[in-house]
């Protein structure tokens, strides 16, 4: 994830208005709505000449198209993105904003690559090790990757475990390249 400083001010600041009014999941919702919208129609929203009052009107019709309704906070924030021509930075500000929401909740997030769909018994001791290191519950970003062929890899809090054969592999050769086995 590509970090910028003004898209976490935004998740920040935006978080703290949805942990204030007990909304946290719907104004996650809410912003992976808006990327929807916003990555599937760029041209528009990009385009200078269209005010930033019509843009929100418009995301706003597809939301009631959706059965659902802003609120007046998600409404001004969006004004704010548009009007400070910030609407690039909407999926940093989404994944700032989970991450903020994960912390917040006094958990770690933990990103996930495994070759398969985790089975529950997996899942479980991961949580187990993650928590024996982190002193937290994790939540799972995960990332099915066929590629890997078996195993996986845990990324949290700076600490990476791979147990994939490809990284069994890797770190094997890296041995014997120490010792001198391999030229």
């Amino acid at each position: 994830m590509k970090l910028s400083a003004v898209a976490g001010r935004y998740a920040r600041a935006f978080l703290g208005i949805a942990i204030e009014n007990e909304k946290e999941g719907e104004y996650l919702r809410f912003l992976d709505f808006v990327c929807e919208v916003y990555e599937s129609n760029r041209d528009l929203f990009d385009n200078p000449i269209v005010k930033p009052e019509k843009k929100v009107a418009l995301i706003e019709d597809v939301l009631r198209d959706f059965g659902e309704e802003m609120d007046e906070y998600q409404e001004r924030f969006l004004i704010l993105l548009f009007e400070r021509k910030r609407q690039k930075l909407l999926r940093n500000i989404r994944d700032l904003f989970e991450y903020e929401k994960i912390l917040s909740e006094q958990k770690v997030p933990a990103d996930l690559k495994i070759a398969h769909a985790p089975e529950d018994e997996e899942l479980s001791l991961l949580r187990k090790f993650i928590r024996k290191y982190a002193l937290r519950d994790p939540v799972f970003k995960t990332t099915v990757d066929e590629s890997l062929i078996a195993g996986a890899v845990v990324e949290f809090e700076g600490f990476r475990l791979d147990t994939t054969v490809q990284g069994r592999l890797k770190k094997i050769s890296q041995e014997a390249l120490k010792r001198g086995e391999i030229s």
